[in-house]
């Protein structure tokens, strides 16, 4: 199956850390977030095991849930992204989609869009638009969850300069945010530079631009219904995977979403 893939600022930052990407996210707890966020989806009413994982990248998002017995779909904007959840899982089916223009890829009961994926867009048209692909790809009883990255990760992580180093490979993360000064709604920019060590002797640069939106609760909530979903839940995270039944966009580095549809 093929799909339509646009070009943009999204694809091109991700093709570039894909070979780093597993570095980058290393810290997380992947396993105890995707058990949690299953207890949430289960709290609601989720009933069957076929999952659709948009934006999957490199497979670390869906490998907890193939794990635990789901019938897993991925699918990723980009091939180098894709390269690597193959090779993690070969018998999975992975497409390369642009969630903007999300084909039918069946009918599922649950699925998600993590890692503050949802964030990269940066448009009203397209993140409704790719809140209508998921409701098209649910099953008439199933679930929608993502998540979106609050103020206070915005005026916090991604606002400082950090390094990430492991296996040989660092990574460079300048906030070009402004703490006090990022506001609801508005744009953030994060440089990411990857130096991996190639050789004896040589070590290869790749610089890429990472674009995201603030999206506010309320418009989220308005998007998602001229889409075709009800949220049915909002809860907020806090760091190691902690999800609380409140949502404090100044407390929470996350917002959790659960969508049914309507």
């Amino acid at each position: 199956m093929t799909a339509t893939v646009l070009s943009g600022q999204a694809r091109d930052a991700y093709e570039a850390i894909a070979p780093a990407y597993d570095v980058l996210t290393g810290s997380y707890a992947y396993e105890r977030w995707l058990a949690g966020l299953e207890h949430l989806a289960l709290e609601h009413g989720l009933s069957g095991r076929r999952l659709l994982d948009v934006a999957c990248g490199t497979g670390a998002s869906f490998l907890p849930m193939l794990a635990r017995g789901y019938e897993v779909t991925g699918c990723d904007i980009s091939h180098s992204m894709l390269d690597r959840a193959r090779a993690k899982a070969p018998e999975t089916d992975l497409y390369l989609a642009d969630m903007r223009q999300l084909p039918m890829l069946g009918e599922f009961d649950l699925i998600t869009c993590l890692d503050d994926a949802l964030n990269y867009i940066l448009d009203e048209d397209e993140l409704e638009a790719t809140l209508h692909g998921f409701a098209t790809n649910l099953a008439d009883s199933g679930l929608a969850l993502w998540d979106l990255n609050t103020l206070a990760q915005y005026r916090g992580q991604f606002a400082h300069d950090q390094i990430i180093s492991r296996d040989e490979v660092f990574i460079g993360w300048g906030g070009r945010s402004n703490p006090p000064d990022v506001q609801a709604g508005e744009l953030v920019e994060v440089g990411i530079d990857v130096f991996a060590h190639v050789s004896d002797d040589q070590w290869q640069r790749t610089t890429s631009l990472h674009r995201q939106r603030h999206w506010p609760r309320c418009v989220v909530k308005r998007l998602a219904h001229s889409a075709g979903l009800e949220l049915v839940d909002v809860r907020g995270q806090r760091p190691g995977a902690v999800i609380d039944p409140e949502l404090d966009e100044l407390v929470h580095t996350k917002a959790i979403y659960v969508a049914a549809v309507r």
